[in-house]
């Protein structure tokens, strides 16, 4: 469902409830607290835009102790609702579908958006792992850095709440990293790996990247991607500002 729609179509199109029908009055089914619409419309547009205006503005927010080249004029890759495989092993939980994987230079950035809802915990979709567990192995498993490469992993949950979710907190310790790992590959150091990606756990509000393009758009922006930042604005302010 397109921003424009959602915001300003309103006579005879109002949404309808979660699980309704289409009737006269209601043609158009809908949630309007949806993550993924939510989501979509918000990186889809961002996507279009220098890495300097919104991602690297993000990665600092969640990464306060990291650095990060700030004039960077990229454009990023976005890719949405990717399937990563799981690694081979123990758990065998199948595919992992993360709502956005960002790459840009050397980092993969996967990104996961609650928007009224929490993070799956332990024993949700006969998984035996949290959520947080299962997307760091898979990111592992297809992304971590071989002879050839040097790419860093960034896991970032974004959220709309006040206050880091106590789940991912337990992440940043390496222990319960390591102990969520399918180690299938006996050539990487699952123990190193784990120290890594423990200072590599971020979380953000949706509120915070509100404030983020509202900083940017004090900024002199190129006219186009100025208009798309306003539009980003107006529309997070009307769902969570």
């Amino acid at each position: 469902m397109s921003i424009a729609y959602e915001m300003f179509k309103s006579i005879g199109k109002k949404p309808c409830p979660p699980g309704a029908i289409r009737v006269e009055r209601c043609p158009l089914v809908i949630n309007q607290e949806s993550e993924d619409l939510l989501s979509s419309n918000i990186f889809w547009s961002a996507k279009y835009l220098q890495a300097g205006i919104w991602l690297i503005p993000l990665l600092k927010t969640a990464f306060r102790h990291k650095n990060f080249r700030t004039d960077d004029r990229t454009i990023p890759k976005v890719e949405f609702w990717k399937k990563l495989p799981s690694p081979p092993g123990e758990y065998q939980e199948g595919i992992e579908e993360v709502d956005i994987v960002i790459t840009v230079h050397h980092m993969v950035v996967l990104i996961e958006c609650k928007f009224r809802s929490t993070l799956q915990p332990e024993g949700s979709r006969n998984a035996r792992r949290d959520q947080v567990a299962r997307y760091l192995d898979a990111a592992v498993f297809n992304y971590w850095p071989d002879s050839k490469t040097s790419r860093q992993i960034y896991f970032i949950l974004l959220t709309d709440t006040a206050e880091e979710p106590p789940i991912l907190s337990l992440y940043r310790n390496p222990r319960k990293i390591l102990e969520n790992l399918s180690q299938s590959s006996p050539f990487l150091d699952y123990e190193a790996i784990s120290h890594t990606l423990a200072g590599n756990i971020g979380w953000i509000s949706w509120k915070d990247l509100l404030a983020i393009l509202e900083t940017s758009a004090r900024k002199r922006l190129p006219p186009i991607e100025g208009m798309i930042v306003k539009d980003l604005i107006l529309y997070l302010k009307r769902k969570v500002g």
